[in-house]
């Protein structure tokens, strides 16, 4: 077979474009396609282990909020919600009792806790989060809805829908409030963060001096002083708070439910129609 220049010359040209494009698709592979991928996948590792992390706790402490709200809501007024208390003093109890003021003032202290540890884990939380890509992670995006609920219970003016509205007693907790207030809880031990200790939190509260620190924990158990018997809201935010809250549960770790979760769940989860009020 008789080759002639321009033959071999083309086939040069074409071996030298199919070299160069199998070059160029192989970089765009490993420098693009590849990158993009592993950074991918990367994110999310990093998601399910900020997921994992976080699960345990939040979960934890939403129950034990949840049940004593429970508990508030079904003594309704409770005789341990009284702001006075915070200004007695009793080292033991004194009565096998409900009434005993060691075990009242007891109660009243640990509600608060309760409140600001949620809060707390929910601002760790948040703050890990905040600059990962979750793309479309529809378990993420549930349980930021469940907290979402949460926080708009203790938020949100406008979820009085009685005619009288303004003749109601109500408190609020504002999202940069619930914020300051889960901030407030945290400590840190080298380069790990955890939340305050039941210990640690009854040396700041209830305190004369007023830090940082106490002042968001006073704004929290502000929320709860002195629940009046009739037309006050917070009743009203606390059902709803039990419903979101199980809600929450179901999501992160749902065999930690019990039954008395799931009937609380029934009953008050009524007030989340618009014609609860």
């Amino acid at each position: 077979m008789n080759w002639n220049w321009n033959q071999i010359f083309g086939l040069s040209v074409v071996g030298a474009i199919v070299t160069t494009t199998g070059t160029l698709i192989g970089l765009f592979l490993k420098e693009v396609f590849f990158a993009r991928s592993l950074e991918r996948w990367k994110a999310k590792q990093t998601l399910e282990q900020i997921s994992q992390k976080y699960r345990e706790p939040i979960a934890l402490t939403a129950l034990e909020l949840c049940n004593r709200l429970t508990q508030i809501c079904e003594d309704y007024p409770p005789n341990f919600l009284d702001s006075d208390l915070l200004n007695t003093s009793a080292e033991r109890p004194t009565l096998n009792s409900a009434a005993d003021l060691y075990f009242r003032r007891y109660r009243l202290i640990s509600t608060v806790y309760r409140l600001c540890a949620f809060l707390s884990w929910i601002e760790l939380y948040r703050q890990d989060m905040t600059y990962l890509d979750a793309g479309n992670n529809k378990n993420k995006r549930r349980v930021d809805q469940a907290i979402f609920a949460v926080r708009s219970d203790l938020a949100d003016g406008q979820l009085n829908t009685a005619q009288d509205w303004a003749d109601w007693h109500d408190a609020l907790l504002f999202r940069e409030e619930q914020r300051a207030i889960g901030e407030s809880m945290i400590t840190a031990v080298g380069n790990a963060r955890n939340v305050l200790g039941y210990a640690q939190f009854c040396d700041l509260f209830p305190a004369t001096e007023q830090t940082g620190r106490t002042r968001w924990i006073k704004t929290a158990a502000a929320f709860f002083f002195d629940m009046k018997s009739a037309k006050d809201f917070r009743h009203i935010r606390i059902q709803r708070m039990i419903a979101h809250l199980v809600e929450l549960v179901e999501i992160l770790a749902p065999t930690r439910l019990r039954d008395d979760h799931q009937r609380a769940y029934s009953k008050f989860s009524k007030v989340l129609s618009k014609d609860a009020v």
